[in-house]
């Protein structure tokens, strides 16, 4: 019990990253993340669908439109700032574990930026929430939840330890790329069959989301062998999701597309 306890509270705040202990969600110990994804995971699984028994689904038509705009445009400026800060991929060739008292203003910015883009993963939430009250509930698959679960978690564990490692960066150049392309399949999905034409696209994102784990999963064994002063932990947790990720988004390729041969990563 007393290791439960300190794992599950002191640890945290003895290997906080000293810049973002203070940080909003992210100071203290990590029971307030796990309550919070439990929430979503109660809201998801029993307290909407009871909710939903009796009703019919709504629309939420314009309500999902402006929504995947807002994230189409959250996520296209931390694309953007993700572009303009990796000094042409250079940072990702740097394999020292990046210094955590370096209190400079442009690594505070950095810093204050890398939360916002967390926060913005919360959004990402409503996504299961509109599947429900649209009931879409073949949408709320094992990925599905697995997916707006753990990003959340493993965002917190980053930025709790430290969030300018250049893993999470490549990650997040790949995460917030595909999120511009993805929602706007879903926006443009909303306006009608007339669009259909021009939707043949959709599964080249998920080829792209394969893509991205295994490029980063590949950096991330290169990391684990030229780096110097990482702590183990970075592998295991954040490193080793990619792994499971690919299996999870390759199960759902093909059960998707059930037509795949070679060319279809031509």
């Amino acid at each position: 019990m007393d290791s439960l306890v300190y794992y599950g509270h002191q640890y945290w705040i003895d290997a906080a990253d000293p810049r973002t202990k203070h940080f909003p969600m992210v100071y203290g110990g990590i029971w307030k993340i796990l309550l919070i994804l439990t929430g979503y995971l109660l809201l998801i699984k029993k307290l909407l669908p009871d909710y939903m028994r009796q009703r019919k689904p709504y629309q939420l038509r314009l309500t999902i439109l402006s929504f995947n705009t807002l994230l189409v445009t959250i996520n296209g400026y931390f694309f953007y700032q993700l572009v303009y800060r990796c000094d042409y991929g250079r940072r990702f060739l740097d394999f020292r574990y990046p210094d955590r008292y370096d209190f400079s203003p442009k690594t505070l910015y950095e810093l204050n930026l890398c939360w916002w883009s967390w926060i913005s993963r919360f959004l990402d939430m409503l996504d299961t929430v509109f599947f429900v009250l649209r009931k879409k509930d073949n949408q709320v698959t094992f990925l599905h939840v697995y997916h707006h679960t753990a990003v959340p978690l493993l965002g917190w564990f980053s930025l709790k330890i430290n969030p300018l490692a250049p893993i999470i960066g490549l990650f997040g150049l790949f995460n917030t790329a595909i999120h511009v392309l993805m929602y706007s399949y879903y926006s443009l999905s909303l306006l009608g069959p007339r669009m259909r034409p021009y939707l043949w696209w959709k599964k080249y994102i998920t080829q792209l989301q394969l893509l991205q784990f295994l490029i980063c999963g590949s950096y991330g064994c290169v990391l684990f062998c030229l780096q110097t002063g990482y702590p183990a932990v970075w592998f295991w947790v954040c490193v080793g999701q990619n792994p499971i990720f690919f299996y999870l988004f390759k199960d759902f390729y093909r059960k998707s597309y059930k037509k795949i041969n070679t060319n279809d990563f031509d």
